[in-house]
This record gives C-alpha cells, sequence and structure tokens, in this order.
C-alpha cells in the first residue's frame, strides 16, 4: 500500500469528536454535538478567516463543523450573524474550541 492510501486510512479511523453543551439543551437532555477532525484544508480557511476576525471564525467551526448524531450540520450560513450577536459568547467559544482542540499523545495513550 502506498504512503497515501496509508495516510488517507488513518484519517478515516479518527473519531467523531461527541461535545456535550448543557447550556443549549431542553429539559429532557442537553444537546450533543458531533464533529469530524479537521483536515489541513478546512484548518487553512478558518486560519484565514482568524486574520479577519477569531471570534466570526469561532463561528464559523460551529457553522462548517458542528454535526448532529446523524452526520447532518445543524448551523448553517444563515446561522453567523445569530451565532455573533444573540448567543453567550462562552460557550460558542468553548465548543469551538472543543472542535479544534487535538487530543496531546499522552491523551491518546490514556483513552
Amino acid at each position: 500500500m502506498k504512503a497515501i492510501e496509508r495516510a488517507k486510512a488513518h484519517f478515516n479511523t479518527l473519531e467523531v469528536k461527541k461535545i456535550i453543551v448543557p447550556e443549549w439543551g431542553d429539559d429532557d437532555a442537553p444537546l450533543e454535538i458531533y464533529a469530524k477532525p479537521l483536515t489541513l484544508q478546512e484548518t487553512s480557511k478558518l486560519y484565514a478567516m482568524a486574520k479577519e476576525s477569531e471570534m466570526t471564525m469561532l463561528a464559523y467551526v460551529l457553522i462548517y463543523k458542528a454535526l448532529d448524531s446523524k452526520g447532518d450540520q445543524i448551523f448553517s450560513l444563515e446561522d453567523k450573524q445569530t451565532l455573533l450577536t444573540k448567543v453567550d459568547r462562552n460557550v460558542l467559544i468553548r465548543v469551538s474550541n472543543e472542535i479544534m482542540a487535538e487530543k496531546s499523545p499522552a491523551e491518546v495513550k490514556k483513552s
């Protein structure tokens, strides 16, 4: 198998993150957000957005990467203004950072 095929195969084994957001849940349960690992291309786009505004970039993280349990996006570009102006900034920052966070080698060994 070629190196590129091995690299692709490895990427396909990476786990989807599950992020619990109690603040955005309802009486029955907290909201569960799922996120596939960021690709280098997605990371590049986000860093370019961060040059304009780091806070706007965090909203785009949710728009592009936040999924429901079926793998469907839960936010759209139409939600951008609402995310920027009518959502608790601390929750948005926390969830976006969790989506972007990478596990350290020590964390990977523990799991």
